[in-house]
């Protein structure tokens, strides 16, 4: 019988702190019953019981190496590690690059400081920038599907994990939401999944398109009580305080990457409440509190990809989950 669920929610510049709160977790023994994720908190969740490696804390690390060397970050403020250029051209370039065994032990280089990071990352921008793409103002989207999932996520193994796993995304052909169950869920389903409007294409399944279930629905509990009513206890990493992350843009990327998170989390707020209105009879809500956990002269920078921002949020994420679990979870930690 479920007893307890871990919510994990979007929001993907937020990554390594919900990545550090999952460390925290993994390494206290805390004990769900269910993970039910929605966005990007789909990749992360399947990180966390599913690895490719089969090494949980060196996966969730590995979030961090998708930062952006500083030095490169603040002169081209996009991410080229994550969002990838689209089309079957791309895809072969990717491809042929993967196949190439000195590029390959470029990528694992373990890049100690900031020089060897701004010299590998520099590479890596001069690699993403020569990829040919098909991009063009009839594309329905910016960018390729999480072209690097299958390279951190073990799908057979996600079959043998002892907690019930749910992602959600949205049914654009049949206008409803639907969740799928860890039977189900391969690498098509994390796509339609992680589809952000504009950003990615939607995803054909079955004959139908699918766009990210967050950008519709954050945080997942109508369904999750529908598919386990027994449920007593939901943990949530709390992403909200919206008005803590509002702010005056730094740049022209800043100001779209705010315009894609503040009504997201403003959603994940009213969704908190919504539960607790209409479907939190006797369960207990457990709020884990990341975004207060971050220092305030921080704050202007928790959007960014940079690896100071990356490595920080991670140890922030990290740091908070350990001391919730420990004063709130005590009865679930084995």
């Amino acid at each position: 019988m479920a007893r307890t669920a871990l919510i994990i929610s979007g929001g993907a510049p937020n990554s390594t702190l919900i990545a550090g709160a999952l460390e925290a977790f993994h390494e206290l023994g805390v004990k769900v019953d269910v993970i039910s994720t929605a966005g990007a908190g789909a990749l992360l969740g399947l990180m966390y019981i599913a690895p490719k490696n089969g090494d949980v804390v060196s996966t969730l690390r590995g979030l961090k190496e998708m930062g952006v060397a500083d030095f490169i970050y603040r002169a081209f403020p996009v991410n080229f590690k994550v969002f990838h250029k689209p089309g079957p051209l791309a895809e072969a370039y990717r491809q042929t690059l993967a196949a190439n065994p000195l590029l390959q032990m470029m990528q694992q280089w373990p890049a100690s400081n900031p020089w060897a990071q701004t010299l590998k990352d520099g590479a890596a921008l001069a690699l993403a920038s020569a990829s040919p793409s098909d991009l063009s103002s009839d594309s329905l989207g910016l960018c390729a599907h999480v072209p690097f999932a299958e390279q951190i996520i073990d799908f057979e193994a996600l079959q043998d994990s002892d907690a019930h796993f749910w992602l959600n995304a949205y049914n654009l052909s049949q206008h409803q939401m639907e969740n799928w169950p860890r039977r189900q869920i391969d690498l098509k389903h994390l796509q339609a999944a992680l589809s952000f409007p504009y950003l990615y294409p939607p995803t054909e399944i079955n004959g139908d398109f699918y766009i990210e279930g967050a950008a519709i629905d954050c945080l997942n509990f109508k369904d999750l009580r529908k598919n386990h009513p027994e449920l007593k206890e939901i943990i949530v990493f709390d992403l909200l305080g919206a008005e803590k992350l509002l702010r005056k843009p730094k740049d022209l990327y800043d100001a779209w990457v705010m315009s894609i998170i503040t009504p997201l989390v403003e959603i994940a707020r009213d969704d908190i409440k919504l539960f607790e209105a209409l479907h939190s009879d006797g369960i207990t809500l457990h709020k884990v509190p990341l975004i207060d956990a971050i220092a305030e002269k921080d704050l202007p920078d928790v959007f960014d990809w940079s690896r100071s921002n990356m490595d920080r949020l991670y140890q922030t994420g990290y740091q908070a989950a350990k001391n919730y679990a420990a004063a709130k979870l005590a009865h679930l930690i084995n």
